[in-house]
């Protein structure tokens, strides 16, 4: 039996171009504040759905690359991740991102060395389970480049 899970956010926006808006979860315990990006004639500030964007695309892959590594048994003590994404204009359709790249850098147990090979297989199956990446799959380059470290 497949199970479909629901998550719900809701928003406002007060203003044009200049205003600002908040993002609430359905528990109502985080609020995030929101604004047009400087690059596209907002105001700035906190932060902007690009960068959220990407805060999804981050958090999805570590988690996934947490839990494909603990079922791989890897000895990771911790994993950081950067994420870069690009933006292009698209004819007259506005912008859209046209790659995200992300850099996890993972810290290991022991010598890196022996874990080469099922560290690289976690990374790229994480890359393939994780949600966002499966939903931008064939829109947007992906691109994973990882580093390992003691």
């Amino acid at each position: 039996m497949h199970t479909k899970y629901v998550f719900r956010v809701f928003g406002q926006w007060q203003g044009g171009m200049h205003g600002r808006g908040e993002l609430v979860n359905e528990e109502q315990t985080i609020r995030t504040p929101f604004s047009v990006a400087e690059e596209f004639g907002g105001i700035g500030g906190p932060t902007n759905p690009e960068e959220l964007f990407l805060s999804a695309a981050c958090s999805c892959y570590l988690i996934t690359l947490a839990y494909v590594a603990e079922k791989m048994r890897l000895p990771i003590k911790k994993i950081e991740c950067e994420a870069e994404g690009r933006v292009s204009p698209h004819e007259d359709e506005g912008f859209h991102f046209t790659e995200i790249i992300l850099k996890p850098h993972i810290e290991v147990e022991g010598d890196p060395k022996t874990h080469e090979f099922a560290i690289a297989r976690a990374v790229h199956l994480a890359q393939q389970r994780c949600v966002i990446s499966r939903a931008v799959k064939g829109t947007v380059k992906y691109e994973i480049k990882p580093t390992v470290k003691v």
